[in-house]
């Protein structure tokens, strides 16, 4: 990790709300397909279930783009990839305007490409200004963006969609990720700094290769790779599972999700906090994975006898554990990076996160659909306990006591 030198709390303020702001952009374009889906689907007389292609295609190009973006940061820098990522984004959106379905392919795997990249490319800014006591806390507030943008296309871009029909919709977005773009260009040189050594001579699984030589950051990545397939298997199932299995409304089963989203949130921040500052790393994931465990377990119990308070309590539980996890990773891999290798280090660990990401819902799937949505969420209360256990009797935390780390990549 870079210590900075010479960095003001308002160089940190600015780099932070750049990040911020650039990841619910991003994050504001990955999901606004799917909530436009049954409008596009019905507009163009496409089957609706060649939707579900979307996510697939979408993490596909995110997990490539991750072995190229060592790369990519040596020449664009974080802020320049991050303005790349979103411009991949829109172009992306904009190929749904185009009647063919091929195009609704290209446009999955360019926002899938500009998903991939960002979240490496904004750690790559805030690497140099963060230390070894506030590095999880840090990567917590940008990170923060990507629920946001979420929430903001779930909340939003329905009315858009009634009320101007969604084409005008599609241009709307691209012109707000056009104007954030721009509002980036000024910080390019200024927040993506000169200290990144050169990494043309990389191989594409060197960071990878490297975050696996660190003691104990196997378990660290395994969580984040189980940890987020729970996450995704909550956000894609869950409401279906409150209305098919146990009866809720339509309205109040995407309550919920809104619910476990927004705890989520603050989930992000609280826990990156406590690995800062109160407990290792491998500790807080072991915790996270405890609550999650309790979480998965009561939904499993849910029925139809369960008042929708309950429910509500539950699902912002789940949200809250479930979500939390990602800062803390981003956070420990700061603190082992050398000087100009956050951005890289990250890449590696999110080969593992999107793997998840993919892999997390189509197991579920294949559980559910042999057994049960009750069986499927015992399953990844298992995997998570498993994990849980696995963190808490490894051999203890290797964080160096120093805020810079003379390793570098192979």
């Amino acid at each position: 990790m870079i210590v900075p030198e010479g960095a003001t709390g308002g160089d940190v303020r600015i780099a932070l709300l750049v990040t911020l702001l650039a990841q619910t952009a991003m994050s504001l374009l990955a999901a606004s397909v799917a909530v436009l889906a049954p409008a596009i689907a019905a507009g163009r007389g496409w089957n609706l279930a060649l939707i579900a292609l979307y996510a697939p295609l979408l993490y596909v190009a995110a997990f490539s783009i991750n072995f190229t973006v060592p790369w990519l940061l040596n020449r664009l820098g974080g802020i320049g990839l991050a303005l790349g990522s979103i411009v991949l984004g829109a172009l992306g959106l904009s190929c749904l305007l185009f009647p063919l379905p091929l195009m609704a392919v290209l446009a999955a795997l360019l926002i899938g490409m500009g998903y991939g990249a960002m979240t490496p490319a904004s750690s790559h800014v805030l690497g140099p200004r963060t230390t070894a006591t506030n590095a999880g806390t840090i990567m917590s507030i940008k990170q923060v963006g990507v629920p946001m943008g979420a929430m903001l296309a779930g909340v939003v871009l329905p009315d858009l969609v009634a009320s101007y029909g969604w084409e005008r919709t599609v241009g709307d977005i691209i012109i707000v990720s056009a104007i954030i773009a721009v509002s980036l260009l000024p910080t390019i040189l200024w927040l993506s700094g000169s200290e990144s050594k050169s990494l043309s001579r990389y191989r594409p699984l060197d960071p990878i290769r490297y975050l696996l030589s660190i003691p104990g950051m196997a378990g660290v990545l395994t969580a984040a790779l189980v940890y987020t397939g729970v996450q995704l298997c909550l956000r894609s199932l869950l409401t279906t599972y409150l209305v098919k299995d146990v009866g809720l409304g339509l309205s109040a089963a995407g309550y919920a999700l809104s619910v476990s989203q927004g705890a989520g949130m603050f989930g992000q921040v609280l826990w990156a906090w406590l690995s800062d500052r109160v407990m290792t790393p491998r500790a807080v994931l072991s915790v996270v994975g405890a609550v999650i465990c309790i979480g998965a377990l009561a939904v499993s119990g849910f029925s139809p006898q369960w008042s929708v308070g309950a429910i509500m309590v539950v699902a912002a539980l789940l949200g809250f554990s479930v979500a939390g996890f990602l800062p803390v990773v981003l956070g420990e891999v700061a603190r082992h990076a050398a000087p100009g290798q956050v951005g890289a280090l990250t890449s590696g660990a999110n080969i593992f996160v999107i793997a998840g990401a993919f892999s997390g819902p189509l197991a579920f799937g294949g559980i559910s659909s042999v057994l049960s949505y009750k069986a499927a969420f015992v399953v990844l209360a298992a995997a998570a306990a498993i994990m849980a256990t696995g963190l808490l009797t490894a051999q203890p935390d290797s964080r160096p006591l120093t805020l810079r780390s003379d390793k570098n990549l192979p």
